[in-house]
């Protein structure tokens, strides 16, 4: 990693464009690595074999959303380490207890899972998901301690972690012929790769605050931030089933080999997501709760600047994608793949708007506004959910429910910007301290630090 620590220290030295470009680069390097993959995995696998692994996903997406009660993303609020440190344990014990109810709940339902949304290719293996879902809710926690100590090239090194395991597994059982459970056996490894990596940095360089971890510090953590349980974690819920319903709706309605062709098109419109917003938006969260303990009133013009430098950002290359996408992804991809370039130019639009709009989306959790989240999600969930309904119910094809889908996003998306912007400007900072918890010395006995360190 000596070429990547050569180029950050060449970096401006502002420290929020230093953080966004330390994980533009680690997240730019693993998307090369899925994107020079993809051509690869299309002639491997079928457009049936990747529906079965976008709906193991998606549900996988929306278990992980909800799998810390959303406790992980106090991590970056508190003055104190200590603090902090106790909200770190306290959403790793949250997410081993959801996951192990989660692993439950698949094993009771997992025939009838496999017959609504065409699984059964999976067989058993649908339990793993459980095991992704831990591995999922461990990365995001130390995702957002390393956002706290503002660590930005650990989360550009576990991006990187995170797509070679995933590559390589794929890669390795599509060759050996294993179908859908070979891409779905990739992205379970590449889950846990990511967050064993991230727990272990973690520790080695924090030990002696995650040493500090208390019973009562945990529990007063527990009542200190119960919002984000209370709030945050219903709206995150309603969140990621905005986001993953409509695919789930349109596997329903059209099955798994159109839901195939709706994933590669997902696949190329989020490389922009998750190469600059995502990378964008985390530094802004750590950006944006310094300044929401030091400077409330600067918030707005960081949300402003940050808005508008998207928006200039997305415009050009959504048009080149939306004009060029129908005539390169058959020589792309394989001719098998064409319908996912008409897919594409369809879903631009909205993926342009959630570009920008979702990069801040987090400063509500910031303002600790779970109300007007909660209230946003719902909003999300209802129209997304409900074009493809609508589209069922009319009888369109294939093409007609994306559009939709697409039109319903980008009003969606817009609305949620304006959310985002009214939480900003309406905040009133206000100290809830937590309840007094010993403060043990630093040379004191462990008394016990991260499950799993």
């Amino acid at each position: 990693m000596r070429a990547v620590d050569r180029l950050i220290d060449r970096l401006p030295r502002s420290e929020f464009f230093r953080g966004a470009l330390t994980i533009v680069a680690g997240t730019g390097a693993a998307q090369v690595i899925v994107v020079l993959a993809t051509p690869i995995l299309t002639r491997l696998y079928s457009p049936t074999d990747y529906g079965i692994l976008s709906v193991a996903t998606s549900i996988l997406f929306v278990l992980i959303s909800v799998t810390c009660l959303r406790y992980e993303y106090a991590i970056p609020i508190p003055d104190d380490e200590v603090e902090a440190a106790n909200v770190v344990a306290l959403s790793l014990v949250t997410n081993l207890v959801m996951s192990v109810v989660a692993g439950l709940a698949l094993w009771l339902l997992g025939s009838w899972l496999s017959e609504l949304f065409g699984l059964s290719a999976l067989g058993p293996l649908v339990i793993l998901l459980a095991v992704a879902q831990f591995g999922g809710g461990v990365t995001s926690i130390f995702i957002n301690w390393a956002l706290r100590v503002k660590d930005f090239r650990e989360i550009a090194v576990n991006r990187l972690t995170q797509s070679l395991a995933l590559v390589v597994v794929q890669i390795g059982l599509g060759i050996a012929a294993f179908g859908a459970p070979g891409l779905f056996l990739g992205a379970v490894a590449g889950s846990i790769a990511g967050s064993t990596r991230l727990a272990r940095t973690a520790w080695r360089r924090q030990a002696d605050v995650f040493r500090r971890v208390t019973r009562s510090g945990v529990l007063a953590a527990a009542s200190r931030y119960r919002r984000f349980p209370i709030f945050s974690s219903g709206s995150a819920l309603l969140g990621a089933l905005g986001v993953r319903a409509p695919f789930l709706l349109l596997v329903a309605f059209h099955g798994t080999a159109v839901g195939g062709q709706y994933a590669l098109a997902e696949r190329v419109l989020y490389l922009p997501l998750t190469l600059v917003a995502g990378a964008v938006g985390q530094v802004f969260v750590a950006e944006a709760a310094r300044l929401a303990r030091e400077d409330p009133k600067a918030l707005p013009a960081l949300l402003r600047r940050t808005t508008w430098s998207l928006v200039k950002m997305a415009v050009g290359p959504a048009i080149l994608v939306a004009v060029t996408a129908p005539f390169l992804t058959a020589p792309v991809f394989g001719e098998v793949w064409r319908e996912a370039g008409l897919y594409v130019a369809i879903l631009v639009p909205m993926f342009a708007v959630t570009f920008v709009a979702t990069s801040t989306g987090n400063i509500l959790y910031i303002v600790e506004r779970q109300g007007l989240h909660l209230a946003r999600e719902m909003l999300r969930l209802g129209l997304l959910a409900g074009s493809v309904i609508l589209a069922a119910a009319l009888h369109l094809p294939p093409l007609g429910t994306i559009a939709f889908i697409s039109v319903a996003g980008c009003a969606t998306y817009i609305l949620y910007a304006l959310l985002s912007w009214y939480a900003v400007v309406t905040f009133r900072p206000e100290r809830r301290p937590m309840m007094a918890h010993p403060v043990t010395a630093p040379d004191a006995p462990d008394r016990g630090g991260p499950p799993g360190a």
